[in-house]
């Protein structure tokens, strides 16, 4: 009785050894066949989301030649316009018409007949004549970014070059109907170079011819820009001499001029 019972548990425990080896060989294989699927997924990804080339990651930039408009007097060029991200830049290049801070203030972008919004606008380079009669160049792509001043440079015709930027247009609004539309300049001087423009020593000598001994001031610092009849002067409180002052200054940093300069950039 007592083999026959010991059989009985040699063959229990013979089929118990023989079940964990099984499972625990299907453990191994199973694990064995993640690790590859998990060294193999790596390689998946890179062939389902393959790098962008080169090329495909340079903004689209379309260069023109003679694309001129004038108006009034005033004759602007488009040189090319880019496709970067959302926004498309058209680079301008015109005349200034006199020395004050002139800038494109309302310009539309029409691409297939849909009106995008002036963003704003880059300088890249100009050449200004300033009321004090000097004349300098200006190019921000130099680094470090210095002036290059000369009286020889009164000679030539002032410009600047400006990338004029429109938002959130078309990825492939190079390939569409494309008008542009300058309507409108402004001129207001920068803080840095307010004194500069207003060029308050011409004021002041026009003046003196009515308010002889008049001696005028222009500042700009901190942040805060102006001018004034110098306290010493006995024309400080003069509310004549106050309204002729104000409507010099006026004039010399600030103007609007409305307009309508039309290019045809749909691509040939």
């Amino acid at each position: 009785m007592k083999t026959k019972k010991q059989r009985i548990v040699t063959i229990l425990l013979s089929a118990i050894v023989i079940v964990g080896m099984a499972f625990l060989l299907n453990l191994i294989v199973g694990s064995s066949k993640a690790e590859i699927s998990k060294a193999e997924s790596p390689n998946e990804i890179k062939e389902t989301s393959p790098a962008v080339s080169e090329t495909e990651q340079q903004a689209q930039k379309v260069q023109f030649n003679n694309k001129i408009a004038e108006y009034d007097g005033l004759t602007m060029e488009v040189l090319s316009i880019t496709s970067s991200g959302n926004d498309a830049i058209v680079e301008v290049l015109w005349e200034l018409k006199d020395s004050r801070d002139w800038k494109i203030n309302n310009a539309v972008l029409e691409i297939d007949s849909q009106a995008y919004s002036y963003a704003g606008f880059d300088l890249v380079e100009g050449l200004f004549h300033y009321a004090d009669g000097t004349a300098c160049k200006i190019d921000m792509q130099k680094t470090p970014q210095e002036d290059d001043c000369s009286s020889e440079f009164l000679q030539e015709t002032p410009y600047r070059v400006d990338r004029l930027t429109f938002a959130n247009v078309p990825d492939d609004f190079l390939n569409r109907s494309i008008q542009l539309r300058i309507l409108g300049l402004t001129a207001f001087p920068s803080e840095s170079e307010y004194c500069k423009v207003l060029n308050i020593e011409h004021i002041q000598k026009t003046m003196q011819d009515d308010f002889p001994g008049l001696e005028l001031e222009c500042f700009q610092e901190d942040g805060f820009q102006g001018y004034r009849i110098k306290e010493s002067s006995p024309y400080a409180q003069d509310e004549k001499a106050l309204a002729l002052l104000s409507d010099h200054a006026v004039k010399a940093l600030f103007g609007n001029m409305a307009g309508i300069w039309k290019f045809d950039l749909t691509a040939d």
